[in-house]
């Protein structure tokens, strides 16, 4: 059963869907202003058929909103993300029937950027090891001498955009390490006056990193852009930070490079099918830090990832462009 609430009955009112549960902070903006309709699940057919008499739809990551599901849903004007990743939207179908996509960026940005650093620490210094030990009463495992410091370590990034350049940020000034980067779509000029290397070849940048840190969308180009191949690249104490998206890499070439020591280790806030499967082949790896696609879920960015969702709902409601759409000219423009 579904959950309509609202804090008076007005039937000039437009309906808002929410896939999921939102902060207390994003039903504000919309109380008074929307009838707000939460799912009783986050399922496709759950809120496929909830879309059906909805205005605008709040989701989350655990729906996929498909082309059938937005044909469906005749009175649909806006689908808003609470955060920046759309790749759950069928964005070319809401395009198709005069749906706005919009999303937020910003708010999580800073807190990508210190789970993807974090991670590297944490690997760096044998944390997820080195606590077991402890609390099995292995006190001489200080003397295995595994833990290795980020000074002098360099960190190579595929994605120079904005949660990358806070990472080169928190890396350079913070630990005092090297950085190089690719990203085809940043100019040298933009780079100066920094300390991060600009480097035009990717493959040189996975061969000289320490670190590995992957901050890309995922778009036909960079599906699979960490493969077998670029696995071979990298130096054996190496270490792959994905804190962007899962399909960017091939799951199964990080495990057959994990397996054959081709690599040191690997963070991973992201994963190909997201939940994994219990028997994942990943989950066997003393070696691999594993997060619940969480980067962006502080309880500071969840609250304003929620308004600013809500937000944008509205705005399009009123005829005003959303803070950041793919699709809003497009659409506009039919």
């Amino acid at each position: 059963m579904s959950i309509s609430f609202t804090s008076f009955e007005d039937p000039s009112l437009k309906t808002v869907l929410l896939s999921e549960p939102i902060e207390d902070a994003g039903i504000k903006v919309l109380e008074q202003k929307a009838k707000i309709l939460v799912s009783p699940d986050p399922s496709e057919a759950s809120v496929g058929r909830l879309m059906e008499e909805a205005d605008g739809l709040i989701v989350r990551t655990a729906t996929r909103i498909t082309r059938e599901m937005i044909e469906k849903a005749r009175r649909l004007k806006v689908i808003s993300r609470t955060g920046g990743g759309l790749n759950n939207v069928d964005v070319e179908a809401a395009t198709q029937f005069h749906v706005a996509v919009c999303g937020v960026k910003g708010p999580q940005d800073r807190y990508v950027a210190e789970h993807a650093v974090f991670m590297m620490g944490a690997l760096a210094k044998h944390f997820p090891y080195l606590d077991q030990q402890t609390r099995k009463g292995n006190w001489k495992s200080r003397f295995e001498y595994r833990p290795l410091g980020l000074e002098g370590k360099r960190v190579g990034l595929i994605g120079l955009g904005r949660i990358g350049r806070i990472v080169a940020d928190l890396c350079t000034k913070g630990f005092r390490m090297e950085v190089w980067a690719y990203d085809p779509f940043v100019s040298a000029e933009s780079v100066k006056g920094t300390e991060v290397v600009l480097e035009p070849h990717l493959p040189e940048v996975i061969r000289a990193a320490d670190f590995l840190s992957l901050h890309i969308p995922l778009t036909e180009e960079t599906r699979g852009i960490m493969g077998k191949e670029q696995f071979s690249l990298m130096q054996p104490h190496a270490f792959l930070i994905n804190t962007s998206r899962g399909e960017i890499v091939e799951e199964s070439a990080l495990v057959e490079a994990l397996q054959a020591g081709r690599i040191a280790g690997a963070g991973l806030d992201v994963f190909e099918k997201e939940p994994p499967d219990a028997h994942n082949p990943l989950f066997q790896f003393q070696n691999v830090l594993l997060t619940p696609h969480t980067a962006a879920l502080t309880k500071d960015a969840v609250v304003k990832l929620a308004q600013g969702a809500a937000e944008n709902v509205l705005r399009v409601f009123e005829g005003l462009s959303p803070s950041y759409s793919p699709n809003w000219e497009a659409v506009q423009a039919k």
